[in-house]
């Protein structure tokens, strides 16, 4: 086939006398081991229907020939670009396949189907790019969308006897398909034989598929391994990889991150209905607000027996739990959980397991390591020989082998893109995981690393059955939450490994920031040691903290760095107000240069941030996010020593011990902005910037959550108002950002703002800011009929009633705008401002807390993201408290 000079009366029998037209393949019955090439560079549009079968051994192969880049087939809005009828043993490879339209209808991308009896096999889809395809699914049709995916097979409902056997969907690349990625079923997807076998799907990469990335229903003993699906789910229900009316599916090395959902489902992985001795191993999940695995539906028609074992999860659940739906466990059944790895990071509070199963499930060896403030279901669950850390509420379950002390993983929160990334959930050595399991009989024989899981020795818990491995060499910058509250262990969460040892005079007390912080007496044993340089203090840097004082006198430093003689920075307290104090050399002859201000009282709170910009040549000092004031210095030079909080160096000895408590500390190398001294300084608890200007990720400058993404059609601006640059939206479903955690308690009083500025104001409501609750969100901050608006529910459902403020005057396209919205607990109101300007209060006495994600751009209605913005977003910005009149006017100054 050649589209720039084949010719349709040709024989078609080599590259010289190649036909044409889609039309003469689609009237074409091709027989066993022919070959349908087309010819590189090329492209045709309109509907591909070739005619024929090939045999065993002797399939009909669809392909490429020639060099170049692979031919386009571009359905052009059919039903399907390829379209194969009660046909077996085709080959389709090497093409690229597209079918946009201007309407979403049903229609796939491959499109299979079996309206016989019987049983087709022999179909084989490799190494495909498919892309855009414009499918669709209703909730309200009551179908699958098995005629409507990027690769769809799909067998007729008015027989229970048809079926698959030797498909292999491997090595495809599957890109902003809807309403999936590859669905095996039928229509109705119900009460059909399971006999579609060795069903392989293998090594597919699946991105911005609109629901399902990969369904097999009605399958026996399929495969689904080694593939990879990112940013999935956003404009149809559905979960990432699943399976129903099938028995002993392997699901098993997949990566699955960022799932989705518009509706129901969303999590990475389902055990749904009518379902037997399905197997979930060795995958790598992260990122996933609705969950990692969920089981489907109830008692009668949900899962029976299934294991889930070896998989190591991050940041997923936020919004629902790591394994929702336990009520999906069938009566009369089984389930297994064990030597999964669970990591839940700040702000992600959701539930560890949630719902009543209807049969007991047994949780064993798991190593579930949580920081947010979610709980357990434990109606009918077992558990023995797990490991809890880091946050422990009172439905944490019983378990008389419990271990409750740090893990000890080389680098928790900090895994990324491709499962060789969970490396940093091995255990290093010390661990108390290590060798603490309990024998599981069937364990499967190795871990998600490939390391040997014996029969009868006990194994680690966790999903790593290694040794124990070294921690990485530290790295510049360190966080400090000393959130831990029990023991000498402090951690650097900043992923620079620069973890603390409380010496024998330091102790634990309640934090300003998060649950704990670090309480010192004065004395000259009373201080953090972390055994490490923190920063390169001969290039720019920046460091803070909170602090307390007990007492007023002498010289108290609350953060420094060791030199061999002196500290080449003193955070500090020093004549009776605070300072940073910099050191021009290594020696106590050296020159100083310093900068003070504010005047403290004991037992109050403050924020300290010292700046050195070695751009400047400068160095900054602020408390409480304002500036006290700027003096030049250009003499920094370079300490080695340890990083220390609670004292620092002079003449080799230590010196200037804090008598007070301090919570928080950052060490940050380079130069922090006035906006972000400022955002630190006022206690935010997420402050978006958005200034990355490329790539998916969008970072809290607090790092006391983890990162959030850009979804859709977002894409950075290339200017802002606040900073460099800024997100825009073009207000098109599942175009948004989302952070995988609560960023505020929306149950307290709190405060949120952003800078935004519109391509259009009329038509739907556009969110710039919420959270996500399990129906709804608790409130939506967002332009509502044409005027900026600041929405509130009264709970979590969608009939609930929604208390607002909305200002005064029209909102106008292409102008920047501060809009903030206010709820203060203490007054039960709720306040917008534009610009700094109060637009109006009013009462709202039923504040409820949302556990689940928060979206920029976006907010959730009726289960699903709603509402998105056409426009642009800058400097987002949170807070668990009413701010002042003072911070909303330096906010609306940008």
């Amino acid at each position: 086939m050649s589209s720039s000079s084949g010719s349709d009366s040709n024989d078609g029998c080599s590259s010289s006398t190649a036909w044409q037209s889609l039309a003469k393949v689609s009237s074409t019955t091709f027989s066993p081991g022919d070959q349908v090439l087309f010819q590189s560079g090329g492209s045709w549009t309109g509907e591909l229907q070739p005619q024929g079968s090939g045999s065993s051994g002797s399939p009909i192969v669809m392909s490429s020939y020639g060099s170049g880049a692979a031919p386009i087939l571009n359905g052009g809005g059919a039903a399907a670009s390829i379209y194969l009828k009660d046909q077996q043993y085709w080959t389709i490879q090497n093409l690229e396949i597209t079918n946009p339209a201007s309407s979403a209808a049903l229609r796939s991308g491959i499109q299979l189907e079996n309206d016989t009896s019987g049983i087709l096999a022999g179909i084989h889809l490799l190494n495909n790019n498919i892309h855009d395809v414009k499918g669709l699914w209703t909730e309200s049709a009551g179908v699958q969308p098995s005629q409507s995916s990027g690769i769809a097979f799909d067998v007729t409902d008015n027989n229970t006897t048809s079926g698959w056997d030797d498909v292999q969907i491997t090595d495809n690349t599957l890109t902003h398909d809807d309403a999936g990625g590859i669905y095996i079923g039928s229509l109705t997807g119900l009460n059909h034989d399971i006999n579609s076998t060795n069903i392989v799907i293998d090594g597919n990469t699946i991105t911005d598929a609109g629901g399902n990335d990969i369904v097999c229903v009605f399958c026996a003993s399929p495969v689904i391994q080694n593939n990879v699906a990112f940013d999935n789910g956003y404009r149809y229900s559905g979960a990432g990889l699943w399976s129903g009316w099938t028995t002993n599916a392997v699901w098993q090395n997949n990566e699955v991150a960022r799932q989705y959902r518009k509706l129901v489902d969303g999590q990475a992985f389902d055990i749904d209905n009518n379902t037997t001795g399905t197997v979930i191993q060795y995958n790598w999940s992260h990122d996933n607000p609705f969950g990692f695995t969920e089981w489907c539906c109830r008692s009668g028609f949900g899962a029976k027996s299934s294991v889930i074992r070896y998989n190591i999860t991050q940041n997923d659940g936020a919004s629902t739990a790591v394994f929702p739906g336990m009520g999906g466990v069938d009566s009369s059944s089984n389930a297994q959980v064990y030597n999964n790895t669970i990591y839940m990071g700040e702000g992600d509070n959701g539930n560890v397991v949630a719902g009543t199963p209807n049969s007991t499930v047994t949780f064993s060896n798991n190593l579930i390591y949580k920081l947010g403030n979610g709980g357990y279901s434990t109606t009918r669950t077992s558990w023995t020989h797990n490991l809890f850390y880091g946050n422990h509420p009172s439905s944490e379950p019983s378990d008389s082998a419990k271990i409750t002390s740090d893990p000890l993983f080389v680098s928790p929160g900090a895994g990324g893109t491709g499962r060789s990334s969970a490396a940093v959930y091995k255990l290093r050595s010390g661990s108390p995981a290590l060798g603490a399991g309990v024998v599981v009989s069937g364990n499967g024989g190795q871990d998600y690393f490939g390391n040997s899981v014996s029969t009868t020795s006990a194994p680690n818990i966790g999903a790593y059955n290694g040794a124990a491995v070294s921690g990485p060499t530290p790295s510049q910058g360190g966080y400090w939450p000393l959130d831990e509250g029990t023991g000498t262990a402090t951690a650097d969460i900043s992923g620079g490994d620069n973890n603390g040892t409380l010496q024998a005079g330091a102790s634990w007390t309640t934090g300003k920031v998060g649950s704990g912080a670090v309480s010192l007496t004065g004395a000259s044993t009373s201080w953090v040691d972390v055994p490490s340089t923190a920063l390169d203090t001969s290039g720019s840097y920046s460091v803070s903290a909170w602090v307390k004082p007990t007492t007023l006198t002498g010289n108290q430093t609350y953060a420094s760095i060791d030199g061999t003689t002196i500290s080449p920075f003193y955070l500090q307290l020093s004549g009776g107000t605070f300072a940073f104090t910099v050191r021009s050399a290594d020696s106590t002859s050296a020159s100083y240069k310093q900068v003070t201000g504010g005047t403290p009282a004991a037992g109050t709170w403050y924020h300290l941030t010292g700046v050195y910009d070695n751009s400047a040549h400068t160095i900054a000092l602020y408390v409480n996010g304002a500036l006290q004031g700027t003096t030049a210095f250009s003499s920094p030079w370079k300490a080695t020593g340890h990083t220390v909080i609670g004292r620092a160096k002079w003449n080799g000895g230590n010196v200037d011990f804090a008598n007070g408590a301090i919570d928080d500390v950052r060490m940050v190398p380079r130069a922090l902005t006035a906006r972000e001294a400022y955002a630190l300084g006022t206690g935010a608890t997420g402050y978006y910037q958005l200034d990355e200007g490329s790539g998916q990720t969008v970072t809290n400058l607090l790092g006391n959550t983890a990162d959030g993404y850009t979804e859709g059609d977002t894409t950075w601006a290339g200017s802002g108002k606040v900073g460099s640059n800024s997100l825009s939206f073009d207000g098109s479903s599942g175009t948004m950002a989302v952070v995988p955690s609560s960023v505020i308690d929306s149950g307290q009083s709190y405060s949120v703002g952003a800078w935004v500025k519109l391509n259009s104001v009329s038509g739907n409501n556009q969110t710039f800011a919420s959270l996500v609750g399990s129906k709804v969100s608790p409130f939506y901050l967002q332009l509502s009929g044409g005027k900026f608006t600041f929405v509130t529910r009264a709970s979590d459902a969608n009939a609930s009633a929604a208390t607002q403020v909305q200002a005064s005057a029209s909102a106008t396209t292409g102008t920047w705008y501060h809009v903030l919205g206010i709820y203060d607990s203490s007054a039960q109101t709720i306040s917008l401002y534009v610009n700094g300007t109060l637009q109006g209060s009013t009462s709202y006495t039923s504040p409820w807390t949302a556990r689940g994600a928060t979206l920029i751009g976006a907010g959730s209605y009726n289960q699903g993201p709603v509402d998105f913005t056409n426009g642009q977003i800058d400097d987002v910005h949170f807070y668990n408290r009413v701010l002042s009149s003072s911070e909303i006017q330096t906010l609306a100054a940008g």
